[in-house]
């Protein structure tokens, strides 16, 4: 229960930040559910965001990220690439394994089609190895692929696929959530 009141506290009050440009993603699973939020800091691409995954069986996950966001080639390129890190706060619910965190390094794409501009890709991996994870926690996978459909200019709608994976004390990889999903995604 505490993880939900927090979750949802980090939720609201990032909101603060909704007026530098921001983007709110939520997506359902059968037996999961997530939320992200995302505001630019600086006019350079410096983003910062927090999430919520739950998984009804599995676990809880709180995560703040730190990126740095821009085309990945000249102006009006349809690719948007980011490259950061994510702080994972990790409580399964699984008997016998403890809560723990991991700093992943990872990055993440967007790539519309010009063409075709309101359909898109999007993706994005983080990783954290056992240097840097700690409690319980050996090392951390977050893994996330999206066909997107712009139905407005600041809405998409997408269906996607989501995994990710822990291990915990020295175990062999733990599949934490393994789901295809729909969400929306709202910029504002």
């Amino acid at each position: 229960m505490r993880l939900h009141r927090a979750g949802l506290f980090l939720v609201l009050a990032s909101a603060a930040f909704a007026a530098q440009g921001a983007n709110l993603d939520f997506n359902l699973a059968s037996n999961a559910a997530a939320v992200d939020f995302s505001t630019n800091l600086t006019d350079s691409g410096l983003e910062a965001g927090l999430g919520y995954l739950h998984h009804t069986d599995r676990v809880d996950v709180i995560d703040a990220s730190l990126d740095l966001t821009g085309n990945a080639s000249p102006v009006g390129s349809p690719l948007i690439f980011g490259v950061g890190g994510k702080f994972f706060f990790i409580s399964p619910k699984q008997a016998g394994l403890d809560n723990g965190e991991a700093l992943g390094v990872g990055a993440h794409f967007r790539y519309t089609w010009p063409t075709f501009n309101r359909f898109a890709l999007g993706g994005e991996l983080y990783f954290a190895p056992s240097i840097v994870s700690f409690q319980s926690v050996d090392r951390y996978w977050q893994a996330r692929l999206t066909a997107n459909y712009q139905v407005l200019r600041t809405a998409d709608v997408y269906v996607g696929y989501r995994y990710v994976s822990a291990a915990f004390n020295g175990s062999s990889n733990i599949t934490l959530d393994s789901s295809i999903i729909v969400g929306m995604s709202l910029t504002f």
